[in-house]
């Protein structure tokens, strides 16, 4: 007769005694915790990488609530404040010399994060459509706010509010005067650029216009600088050459 237990595995024992045989052995104590670091500067190092991780994570999650749709309000002011975070992490430099570059990050820690990725490298939130200018049919359904648009033209002959295309165009003019002045550095230029986007999508409720392209493109490339690198004399040549572009580029969007 056989008595073996019908749902009791005949080689589980054997498998018990070989995991309990290796703890047994192990040098390691169960009983004190495992520590990462072994000093308060390793420590610092594990505790902002840990950050940085939380931070995509949590970027990532609210770039896919905000395409869609769910996310209630302050989108702005959480990615920005994430972004800021995640740059002020990055200039230390002995973290960013662990961290390596955004994608290895992700690499090695089995981050998928596509969202919060290409945020970062941008470094300045989506641009919710605003509208800002007087109504005269904007085809997107929200006429009832067109009143944004009252003493609007500045000086193009079109329905653009003045207020939004003096922003765009001081950002332009600082822009231009920031790199005559030879700055040349990411925490110089970015912040000044990302104005300059912000500004010119609230004039076009996020449209194109030749040269804008070039200005995102030079955004997403000063964003990805170190915090000891800067653009060449001859990139900068090319960035206020493209910058120029861009500004005739925009007005001749407003006289369109």
């Amino acid at each position: 007769m056989n008595n073996q237990s019908p749902y009791a595995p005949t080689n589980i024992h054997s498998g018990r005694s070989v995991s309990l045989g290796l703890v047994r052995n192990s040098s390691i104590s169960l009983d004190v915790p495992f520590k990462l670091y072994e000093n308060s500067k390793e420590q610092h190092l594990y505790e902002a990488l840990s950050e940085l991780y939380s931070i995509i994570v949590t970027l990532n999650s609210l770039e896919r609530a905000f395409i869609k749709d769910t996310l209630s309000d302050n989108y702005e002011v959480r990615v920005n404040r994430l972004i800021s975070q995640y740059n002020a992490i990055l200039k230390q430099e002995e973290v960013l010399n662990l961290f390596g570059s955004l994608e290895q990050f992700t690499s090695t820690y089995q981050l998928d994060a596509p969202y919060a990725k290409n945020r970062l490298e941008v470094g300045l939130p989506l641009q919710e459509p605003q509208l800002t200018y007087n109504g005269t049919g904007s085809g997107n359904g929200i006429g009832s706010t067109a009143e944004l648009g009252n003493g609007a033209g500045a000086g193009t002959g079109s329905n653009y509010s003045s207020r939004a295309v003096a922003e765009a165009t001081g950002n332009f003019i600082t822009c231009m005067d920031a790199i005559k002045l030879h700055y040349r550095t990411k925490e110089q230029l970015h912040p000044l650029f990302s104005d300059l986007i912000m500004s010119i999508n609230k004039v076009l409720n996020n449209g194109e216009f030749d040269g804008k392209a070039k200005i995102v493109e030079w955004l997403i490339k000063l964003n990805g600088l170190g915090i000891d690198e800067s653009i060449s004399e001859q990139e900068s040549k090319t960035l206020l050459f493209d910058l120029d572009n861009s500004y005739k580029g925009f007005y001749s969007k407003l006289d369109s």
